[in-house]
């Protein structure tokens, strides 16, 4: 009998998984946008390293481009900030993890005769298209699944269901995410195990898998310095909830670190790529900088996905009844880390839609939902609720419109290009934001 309603629940569970994973999928698929800039060369790359076991891109790009420290100039060609000169050979500017973790997908895509290089060698622009969208649009279905097998452990399935396509829909994984292999794809996709992990653990009432979970932080790291705050946020927290199995999570994480190391040195020559410096980073105007990540009417959160600021209200509103507070904690430290950083980096996001930056964010927001929304419903006020799943569903339905125009627009997208994107005033301009770009015409001044 057990054994029966074991295989009866897979089977509900299932079978919405699998139609959350259509469904996205079609979605990401159909959405016209497609955004290559930084992932220019990552699929060449993905195939260079399953075909020559080398990160060396000599034989497909032959053009000089710059050192690590920029002393050579810039390319003679146009839009190829993405390659770097290193150790006498060119190569990938961009985290090569992106590049790594893809592999399989891009193989399935050469098997079906699709290629990211040319016969003669060279970069065929419209295979690594093909290549990027069809691998970002893969792996951001398999992230809303992940959301699904994140909310199903607390929430209803139908619940669950909203969950997950409203976090992908709904968010900067519709706008940006699966519009072209940034290398923000396999970081949120790993964040989404991570939180998946923890939830699992904590739920269950178990231990945490420290190997799985020490190599997910790490590879997070190798595929976007950003996930620096992981390895601090998620370290804490094994230390502070797990301790047992902190010391077999340190050691996997400091294996990892040191094969990284290994590898750049092997490829660049440096112990951190020119990517990962800390110099790159801009500790100025940081009061400026976060209003414009949080409330600018082009780059701000809380305006292109107002569901944010619903979950922020769930957790307040009923924190005493939050059922894992320590994962709620991890969840907004998580956050706030994000904020920080990039908060003293460069403000504008390049050729991108909204509030690209904050992109790795998104499994957290997922994470603090899912638990707020668990409290709410465990809370004896009926009437309240209803008011609150009204603004719930009003807000999504505002964060899914905001997040299209970025999937199907392409007059929004070159906003980005505009002098309202170039200048900081711009982005706070409510005159002409990027959303409303193609809907209205810019002011004359």
């Amino acid at each position: 009998m057990a054994e029966s309603l074991q295989r009866d629940d897979g089977g509900r569970i299932l079978r919405p998984q699998i139609i959350v994973f259509l469904f996205s999928l079609a979605v990401f698929l159909a959405a016209p946008v497609i955004e290559v800039s930084d992932s220019r060369y990552a699929a060449l790359l993905s195939e260079c390293f399953w075909r020559h076991r080398t990160a060396e891109l000599d034989e497909y790009y032959k053009v000089p481009v710059p050192g690590p420290s920029g002393d050579a100039g810039r390319p003679d060609e146009a839009n190829k900030y993405q390659l770097v000169k290193a150790r006498g050979h060119v190569t990938y500017f961009f985290p090569h993890a992106t590049s790594m973790l893809s592999i399989p997908l891009v193989a399935a895509m050469n098997a079906v005769g699709v290629s990211a290089a040319t016969p003669d060698g060279r970069l065929n622009l419209a295979g690594e298209i093909r290549i990027g969208r069809a691998v970002a649009s893969v792996l951001m279905a398999g992230l809303t699944c992940v959301f699904f097998a994140m909310a199903v452990m607390m929430l209803p399935v139908s619940w669950s269901v909203v969950v997950a396509l409203g976090a992908s829909l709904g968010s900067q994984i519709l706008s940006t995410a699966s519009r072209g292999l940034w290398s923000h794809d396999w970081e949120i996709f790993l964040y989404g195990l991570i939180a998946h992990s923890i939830l699992s653990a904590e739920h269950r009432g178990a231990r945490i898998r420290a190997v799985w979970l020490g190599t997910l932080v790490a590879w997070i790291y190798f595929v976007r310095p950003t996930g620096v705050v992981a390895i601090f946020a998620v370290s804490v927290y094994v230390w502070w909830v797990h301790r047992t199995e902190f010391i077999a999570y340190a050691a996997i994480l400091t294996g990892w670190l040191a094969a990284f190391v290994g590898y750049w040195w092997s490829v660049f020559g440096m112990i951190l790529p020119p990517y990962f410096m800390a110099a790159r980073m801009q500790f100025q105007n940081f009061a400026v900088r976060l209003a414009g990540n949080l409330i600018s009417p082009s780059r701000g959160l809380f305006v292109i996905v107002p569901t944010t600021l619903f979950v922020l209200y769930l957790v307040v509103r009923y924190r005493r009844h939050l059922a894992h507070r320590q994962l709620a904690v991890l969840a907004l430290a998580q956050i706030a880390g994000l904020e920080i950083v990039i908060s003293n980096f460069y403000w504008s996001p390049g050729f991108c839609y909204g509030p690209r930056y904050f992109t790795d964010a998104i499994p957290w927001f997922v994470l603090l939902a899912i638990l707020g929304l668990d409290a709410m419903r465990h809370a004896q006020d009926a009437a309240r609720h209803r008011m609150e799943i009204a603004a719930a569903i009003f807000l999504l339905a505002v964060s899914v419109a905001m997040n299209a125009r970025g999937a199907w627009s392409y007059e929004a997208l070159n906003w980005s290009r505009s002098d309202y994107a170039g200048h900081l005033p711009g982005i706070f301009d409510w005159r002409y934001p990027q959303f409303m770009a193609g809907l209205i015409a810019p002011p004359s001044d």
